[in-house]
């Protein structure tokens, strides 16, 4: 049974933190969904207050969030490896939003890109951060954890970004959705025929992608892993903040969205990537070996599906990726690779 966030107010939360009469200032930061973020100082040290609701969150709305999910994460309910941490000191209620609060990790966390186009990390930092994807999507489930979670639905995540779906931001006035409907544009102008093809035959209906999906096994999936979210902390563990899409189903949902998302930090191509992630991973996850193959193929068309807009407006830039490949050919190799995959999977 999931203790709601919602038992505990805003104010009980800050003041067993010393913060209720600690002044809140706003907090810079550059993320998309429409919550908020404020800080507090106490001493040296530095809090992050997350407040995020149905009616400000795009997200929520889109992934059916009617609990707000990630402050359930936040309250320290999600079992998680020894390895891993969601770095929350507790959530509350604050009107009908949920207020979580955090340490602030901003010079742990990784840098999701350089102004140079230089890649981000190294491949030590990388395989530490898949080891850490790895030992989450190994995390043992007990049938009574999974029927209680409002985890985020298959359907909604994988066509959170494509091209219906930025189609009715835009309508609704959601500002992202106009840089998502022009980034599709730019993928129908650039992108091979076959793919795009396969991205409109997916977002009108997504049912052989799920069927496909459905025959590998579940795993716990944080479902937003961009580097940008994760921080190695000095004692050997990592964080993972904004858990806002945390899942239960296959590791190509995961590992899709990990390739096209942090192709500004990646200096390896995604096969590499995904190569080193099975390697680590299969270890712990014999499962994960044995349906490879499938996960590999399942992963690329996922990824496009969901990123297919942010290549498009890559190639029209003329960028460069971090692996120093051109953006236009990077789209080219995603098209080809997804189409392949759909012909053998879907």
């Amino acid at each position: 049974m999931l203790t709601h966030w919602n038992e505990r107010e805003l104010a009980d939360l800050l003041a067993d933190h010393d913060l209720g009469d600690r002044d809140e200032m706003a907090f810079p930061n550059d993320g998309w969904s429409g919550a908020t973020l404020t800080q507090f100082h106490r001493g040296s040290e530095r809090f992050i207050l997350k407040r995020t609701s149905w009616a400000v969150d795009w997200i929520a709305r889109a992934t059916r969030d009617h609990a707000l999910r990630e402050g359930f994460v936040a309250t320290g309910q999600m079992p998680l490896p020894q390895t891993v941490v969601a770095p929350y000191l507790g959530a509350a209620a604050d009107g009908t939003a949920v207020a979580m609060l955090m340490p602030d990790l901003s010079h742990d966390l990784l840098v999701w890109e350089r102004p140079d186009g230089a890649p981000t990390m190294d491949a030590a930092t990388l395989d530490h951060v898949l080891e850490a994807v790895a030992a989450l999507h190994a995390t043992p489930l007990a049938d009574d954890v999974v029927g209680a979670w409002p985890w985020c639905p298959l359907r909604e995540r994988l066509l959170l970004l494509s091209p219906g779906s930025a189609s009715q931001f835009e309508a609704d006035g959601v500002a992202a959705g106009t840089r998502f409907r022009a980034g599709w544009e730019a993928f129908g102008e650039r992108a091979p025929r076959a793919a795009n093809e396969l991205v409109a035959r997916l977002d009108e209906d997504p049912a052989p992608l799920l069927t496909a999906l459905a025959t590998l096994p579940p795993a716990l999936l944080h479902g937003d892993l961009k580097v940008a979210n994760v921080a190695p902390l000095p004692d050997g563990r990592t964080a993972f903040i904004d858990w806002q899409m945390v899942m239960v189903a296959p590791v190509a949902v995961d590992l899709g969205w990990l390739l096209v998302a942090n192709s500004s930090a990646f200096a390896e191509s995604p096969d590499d990537v995904l190569t080193r992630y099975v390697a680590i991973a299969a270890s712990s996850s014999p499962a994960i070996r044995d349906g490879w193959d499938v996960t590999r193929d399942l992963a690329l068309i996922v990824g496009l599906l969901l990123r297919g807009w942010r290549k498009g407006l890559d190639a029209a830039a003329g960028a460069r990726l971090a692996s120093g490949v051109a953006a236009v050919d990077d789209l080219a190799w995603w098209g080809a690779s997804a189409v392949e995959a759909a012909d053998r999977r879907l």
